[in-house]
């Protein structure tokens, strides 16, 4: 990658890995795209805000981004980035704000799970989002809080 990144979030999209903002010494927006046909990264649009500790998931042929720290605490920020447009779009707001959490897409609709709310406050709650609506919902919450962990769609 050209630009060195952790706390980031990665996801598979029609064979090519996404990279998608982390930290270095500071917060960071870049996009970057693995191909491994090329075998070559490339950057592509930057995310609206500069974001580290998020969640990604693909649904519908583009990818979601949810949560993260934007410096400080948890974010409710929501953006999709449609890979055939290279083009970022803000959508509604998550209830709660997340950072270190998981999602996952599911049956059209994207859940998110988990993570730290304000300060280090781990969480239980869970929301779905409905892209047809651009609205969330509140879900059965997890068994027990926690955060920084991983999620995956079978």
């Amino acid at each position: 990658m050209s630009v060195k990144r952790y706390l980031h979030a990665s996801v598979v999209l029609d064979g090519k890995i996404y990279a998608m903002g982390g930290y270095h010494f500071g917060h960071l927006d870049t996009v970057e795209v693995y191909d491994p046909q090329a075998d070559s990264w490339q950057r592509v649009a930057s995310m609206p805000q500069r974001l580290c500790d998020h969640a990604a998931a693909v649904m519908g042929g583009k990818i979601y981004v949810t949560g993260g720290d934007t410096n400080p605490g948890g974010s409710v920020n929501v953006c999709v980035y449609d890979p055939q447009a290279d083009a970022w779009a803000q959508l509604a707001s998550m209830g709660t704000a997340r950072r270190r959490h998981a999602s996952a897409a599911v049956g059209g609709k994207l859940y998110v799970f988990g993570g730290c709310g304000a300060g280090v406050q781990h969480l239980s709650t869970a929301e779905v989002y409905d892209p047809a609506s651009d609205s969330w919902a509140q879900v059965t919450s997890l068994t027990s809080a926690r955060s920084s962990f991983v999620a995956a769609a079978l």
